[in-house]
């Protein structure tokens, strides 16, 4: 009798733990938030690891709504942002958020190239006093097309393979891609990649807005990232979901794809 009952009491403790590990096993891992998850002029922050967050804006183009990437990062008891929301009324609402969901205050940022999904809420950082950074090139861009300007100079990043070490964040320019300024941010504690607009998400199938890129360096540009960051384990676009390694071969074949597909002048 005895073993009996010891044998259903083990039974029943065997049964409760297969239970829980089904339990936690069948939740859901929480999803990247899309485009139609994020209205115009809100954000949703998503972290990526310890200390290190993305940022997702949209802006609608028609009938259809665009994200965009930006990165949060831990520095010491502040935080450092790389790029801003996509324009003014996402930017405010991206503070908002951060104070509500992470709870320390944005010190600096960094834009990482002169187009508006990076630089379209600038002014609204400098009005929250956070310290606007971008390289020599991004802000005379940035000037010229009438866009707001980054108040503090990163340096010039004058040779392809320029770095420049910002806090808890290297800042390395490739060389022309997706425009002829973009830079990428590599988080080395965590070995997280921002790689901006100059890498496309696994899901893109063509180049995208090529106004201003120089499509003959970029798959260049991009070998120089390979090869400088081999060991980099997730890699967040300017656009679309996070990847791994892969998504830089998948941009650069997908940027000759496009070549090939322009007739030549």
């Amino acid at each position: 009798m005895m073993q009996t009952r010891r044998f259903i009491f083990g039974l029943g403790f065997y049964l409760i733990a297969v239970f829980v590990s089904l339990a936690v096993a069948a939740e859901p891992e929480r999803a990247y938030p899309l485009a139609d998850e994020v209205p115009v002029g809100q954000v949703r922050i998503f972290q990526i690891d310890d200390g290190i967050w993305s940022h997702i804006s949209t802006q609608n183009f028609g009938e259809v709504a665009y994200p965009s990437n930006g990165l949060i990062v831990r520095d010491g008891d502040e935080l450092l942002l790389i790029d801003s929301a996509w324009g003014a009324d996402s930017t405010a609402a991206l503070l908002v958020a951060i104070e509500k969901q992470i709870g320390l205050p944005v010190t600096r940022a960094i834009s990482t190239h002169f187009h508006d999904d990076r630089v379209g809420g600038v002014q609204v950082l400098g009005k929250a006093g956070v310290e606007t950074y971008a390289s020599d090139l991004t802000r005379r861009l940035a000037k010229a097309e009438g866009s707001e300007v980054p108040a503090h100079s990163l340096g010039e990043f004058s040779s392809s393979g320029d770095v420049v070490h910002f806090g808890p964040v290297e800042v390395f320019y490739p060389g022309a891609a997706h425009s002829p300024d973009n830079l990428v941010v590599y988080v080395p504690s965590a070995r997280v990649l921002f790689g901006g607009c100059a890498i496309h998400e696994a899901s893109r199938t063509t180049a995208g807005n090529v106004a201003d890129a120089d499509l003959m360096e970029w798959p260049v540009s991009i070998e120089r990232i390979k090869q400088r960051y081999s060991e980099v384990e997730v890699i967040v676009p300017g656009h679309g979901l996070p990847g791994g390694l892969e998504l830089l071969q998948h941009t650069a074949n997908i940027v000759e794809a496009h070549k090939v597909s322009v007739p030549s002048k």
